[in-house]
């Protein structure tokens, strides 16, 4: 068969980057909260239907792909206008801001999704598995592509597909702040998984970023804890 084709419902084989990959996602929300519908529901009911589809319908792909940010306008806009349409098809007046909506209750929101952050979390869960999970298929097809789970987050770009290079982007590697990197730590054990250099294994932060000219001089570069000492 050829490229690309449908598979458990996710285009395989397309380009993610651009919107109309995404065109099959935004005409399933259209059609669920289609403005007719939110005729017959209250303020309280149309929340619930758009929480329950949005966490439904894009979910798949979503948790694969990273949604470039005309398609998370688009989807912002279907449900803005579901939730204040009052059955106009025609833009309706926003009393609040979307960005309060989407704050927890707590803070004074309604619990919306933002879905950029959605999106950032679900593909953020990848790095997370990846490091935590002992086995999986997907797994084993990182590792023989990229290396070990440890060699995978140092892999040059010129091999990266654009999947993991999103992936990077979205935890804030290569030219970002790291922030996954900075909020994950190690319990060393035996120390035959954790970098000895380049992990935060010890303290607060790795020995690379604590003493970068001792780093530049080892002949350990790439080495595990259990590897380096007793």
């Amino acid at each position: 068969m050829g490229l690309p084709f449908s598979y458990l419902g996710l285009e395989v084989g397309g380009n993610p980057r651009k919107k109309k990959f995404w065109d099959p996602v935004l005409n399933k929300l259209k059609a669920r909260l289609n403005v007719w519908k939110g005729w017959f529901l209250s303020m309280a009911g149309r929340i619930c239907l758009i929480k329950s589809v949005l966490t439904s319908t894009p979910l798949y792909y979503l948790f694969l792909f990273r949604a470039p940010v005309v398609v998370c306008k688009s989807i912002t806009r279907i449900q803005r206008r579901f939730l204040w349409g009052w059955g106009k098809e025609k833009e309706s007046i926003l009393w609040v801001s979307w960005k309060a909506l989407c704050k927890s209750r707590e803070d004074g929101g309604l619990g919306l999704r933002d879905i950029r952050m959605f999106n950032s979390a679900l593909l953020a869960k990848w790095r997370w598995r990846l490091t935590v999970e002992e086995k999986g298929r997907w797994k084993d097809l990182l590792v023989s592509k990229y290396g070990s789970s440890s060699e995978i987050v140092h892999s040059p770009v010129k091999i990266q597909s654009w999947w993991w290079r999103d992936l990077h982007k979205v935890c804030g590697e290569g030219e970002g702040d790291r922030w996954f990197l900075k909020e994950v730590g190690w319990k060393t054990g035996c120390g035959d998984k954790v970098m000895f250099w380049e992990d935060v294994w010890i303290g607060n932060s790795s020995l690379k970023a604590l003493y970068p000219r001792l780093y530049s001089v080892s002949l350990n570069q790439g080495h595990k804890v259990s590897e380096v000492g007793e």
